[in-house]
């Protein structure tokens, strides 16, 4: 006689059929949230710095960007401010990729290490730079192109600048000394170390009137890494100056000082109509007006400021001041006596 089945007997085979087929239960999963979890690391790029280091690379080259502002303020005798965008580490080989073609690419030999570093450039400030240095308002290029001989020579002169700001901010950690090699236009050219060495990445952006542009400097941890290590041990290094806006305007005023000026002595003018220049004929008098109300004006690259008494002063020309003309409002009426 057969055995009939209840509906609980039905149900309880059908979930042991349903249990054989999803297979063994599997097991737990492990808790990632527990100190022994294993961590994702990735050996292509590998932390060699602790964030204490890298926070001391950003501080350090602050001060690099403040001393390196104050330099090119007074070689340019125009306002030049920097600052840090970023610190970061990554291979070198993608430090190129990062760089455009042609740009400024420079490589520094750091002796006291036995390597070298990079100092990349973008080549809308540098153009700048040079423009500057050539007497101009320090405006870009307009395109891109490889610097030409006279450029490059204007460029070394400017990095070798940075290369002693860099050398400075360096030494109360450890003396180094940074000597420029080459500048390279195209970044594949420049052996500095293996594509796949890590590097500290610090950039700066650098701004002078109304023309920006990024400096990159390129530290292989291969080369640096001595210097690197002593960022962690307490060593002091410069901070930010709260005199520095003082700093700055005692150096381009100690520039301005040494600057040579045009200086032009007006004796008299007369004011003639263009048909009596076409009837002046030789012999014929004109009757000048003095320039100024002692004899002779002066003025500095075109600008009227002194007046006094034209004359002759051991065989030479002179030009004797008897007045200043006042440099604001406030000094109206007043003048000072000096001769020449």
């Amino acid at each position: 006689m057969s055995e009939t089945l209840s509906q609980a007997d039905i149900d309880a085979l059908l979930n042991t059929l349903a249990d054989e087929e999803q297979g063994p239960p599997r097991p737990a999963e492990p808790d990632t949230t527990s100190d022994d979890a294993a961590a994702t690391y990735d050996f292509s790029h590998p932390d060699l710095l602790s964030r204490d280091q890298i926070r001391s690379i950003r501080t350090l080259h602050e001060g690099y960007a403040q001393a390196l502002a104050k330099r090119l303020s007074t070689e340019f005798l125009t306002n030049v401010s920097a600052f840090v965008v970023s610190v970061d580490h990554l291979t070198y080989g993608e430090f190129l990729m990062l760089l455009p073609t042609p740009t400024v690419l420079s490589v520094i030999e750091v002796r006291d290490l036995d390597g070298n570093i990079a100092i990349e450039m973008n080549p809308s400030i540098s153009f700048a730079f040079i423009d500057r240095l050539l007497g101009g308002q320090g405006v870009p290029l307009g395109k891109v192109r490889p610097l030409t001989a006279i450029e490059q020579g204007l460029m070394e002169r400017v990095l070798r600048k940075g290369c002693q700001e860099l050398a400075a901010v360096w030494a109360p950690i450890t003396t180094l000394e940074f000597s420029l090699q080459s500048i390279e236009a195209n970044p594949e050219l420049a052996r500095v170390v293996g594509p796949n060495e890590m590097v500290v990445l610090v950039t700066l952006e650098l701004k002078m009137n109304e023309v920006s542009g990024m400096m990159n400097l390129c530290l292989p941890y291969v080369v640096m890494e001595p210097a690197l290590h002593r960022l962690g041990q307490g060593t002091r290094y410069p901070r930010t100056a709260s005199g520095s806006t003082e700093h700055v305007r005692a150096a381009l005023t100690s520039s301005v000082r040494t600057s040579k000026l045009d200086v032009e002595i007006d004796l008299g003018r007369v004011d003639l109509s263009l048909r009596e220049i076409l009837d002046l004929e030789p012999g014929d008098v004109l009757r000048f007006m003095p320039a100024a109300p002692t004899g002779a004006q002066g003025s500095v690259e075109g600008v009227p400021r002194l007046a006094g008494v034209p004359g002759r002063f051991r065989s030479h020309v002179a030009f004797e001041v008897r007045d200043i003309y006042p440099r604001d409002p406030d000094e109206e009426g007043k003048g000072h006596d000096r001769g020449a």
